[in-house]
């Protein structure tokens, strides 16, 4: 049998075996002592939006699709689906990440359009040159 099919969950939620924090993928970064709580339960933990509480569904897809390139960090324990506290905090960290680099390149200038081009004359412009 496998070591990932030994692992228990102690009471206090924590895994007693390591191996969590070594696997490649979404668990990679989640370590052994960090709380585990199911995406129902995280659900719970965050803010509401426009008066209603985020969905599972969304938590779940923000785990297996990820949110423009961040991926929320899970394991599958049996039948449920938990992440941490901790991989939650990283997750909207690195989406905060995003935006700020996304907001620098949308205002940052080509350099193509640093070089002073002509400027657009309006047609009143173009009449007057006409006559």
């Amino acid at each position: 049998m496998s070591d990932a099919a030994n692992e228990t969950q102690a009471d206090d939620g924590r895994f007693e075996a390591d191996s969590l924090s070594r696997r490649p993928g979404p668990a990679g970064r989640i370590n052994a002592n960090e709380r585990l709580i199911t995406v129902t339960q995280a659900a719970w933990y965050l803010p509401k939006v426009d008066g209603k509480k985020v969905s599972v569904c969304t938590l779940w897809r923000w785990c297996r699709k990820g949110l423009r390139g961040a991926f929320l960090e899970y394991v599958r324990v049996g039948r449920k689906i938990c992440t941490t506290r901790e991989a939650m905090l990283r997750f909207f960290t690195e989406l905060a990440e995003l935006d700020e680099r996304i907001d620098a390149d949308r205002y940052a200038k080509p350099a193509s359009l640093k070089r002073s081009l002509p400027k657009a004359i309006t047609s009143r412009q173009r009449q007057r040159a006409l006559a």
